[in-house]
């Protein structure tokens, strides 16, 4: 009995959507006759080819794929990498690994990629230092950057600067991250770098300046569209906690 009615419950979900999105009526037709097998087929020929042009749709259906195969993304980087060498294809894999804590295996697949004129280019200079901080080599990623800045003096990143700026942070070159976090908080598209220097004043006892930075952060959120305020939903929310009074006893 549950699966009958399962299968009723799916076919008059596909027909309600036949409807509502107002394809061909003759798709209720092929689900009505083939229970289940019809609605599995509209979904795939109808359905799933709108979801892929969706963006909001694409991202859900990558954090599912992501989570019931949580390696597929490093797989198929390395299949690229294999298939064809080169510093795109490096990096990819590098910033997969790092993602899944692979931080060994994504600083020797870079520093395989500095080679000969790709030595110090700026794609893998950063994968490289993303997985040094992944690792915690905080010194390792300042020389990496370093090397970047020096040798392509017209390549601009701001999340490299931000990487550039907790990797001092976490060196305890508190004065140096924070001017790297100031001129960061002038041009750095989200929440994240203001927070991040609003919190490096806080822990630093620089309290009046640090609630002034939280307060532009939580102003400039509401003015912001929908849009923003969903895309940074993690940093306005904790400069709320941050900023927010200690409770009382």
């Amino acid at each position: 009995m549950p699966l009958v009615v399962l299968s009723t419950v799916i076919t008059a979900l596909a027909i309600i959507h036949v409807l509502r999105t107002g394809r061909d009526l003759r798709w209720i037709m092929l689900i009505v006759f083939l229970p289940t097998i019809g609605a599995a087929i509209y979904f795939v020929m109808e359905v799933l080819p709108s979801l892929n042009q969706n963006m909001t749709a694409r991202r859900a259906l990558r954090r599912v794929r992501d989570t019931v195969d949580p390696h597929r993304r490093v797989r198929e980087g390395a299949l690229d990498y294999e298939r064809n060498r080169s510093v795109d294809t490096a990096s990819r894999l590098a910033d997969e690994l790092t993602a899944a804590g692979r931080y060994d295996e994504a600083m020797r697949i870079c520093n395989e990629a500095r080679t000969g004129l790709f030595e110090d280019d700026p794609k893998i200079l950063l994968s490289l230092a993303r997985a040094e901080f992944g690792a915690g080599l905080y010194a390792n990623v300042i020389a990496t950057l370093d090397t970047l800045r020096e040798k392509n003096p017209s390549f601009r990143s701001p999340d490299g600067h931000l990487l550039y700026a907790r990797a001092l942070e976490e060196s305890n070159a508190t004065d140096r991250a924070l001017e790297e976090y100031e001129a960061l908080a002038r041009y750095y598209p989200g929440a994240e770098a203001r927070v991040r220097y609003a919190m490096l004043h806080k822990k630093l006892g620089n309290t009046e300046r640090a609630g002034a930075l939280f307060a532009e952060v939580l102003k400039d959120a509401r003015l912001a569209p929908k849009h923003f305020r969903k895309s940074q939903r993690e940093w306005i929310d904790l400069a709320k906690r941050e900023s927010a009074p200690p409770a009382t006893q």
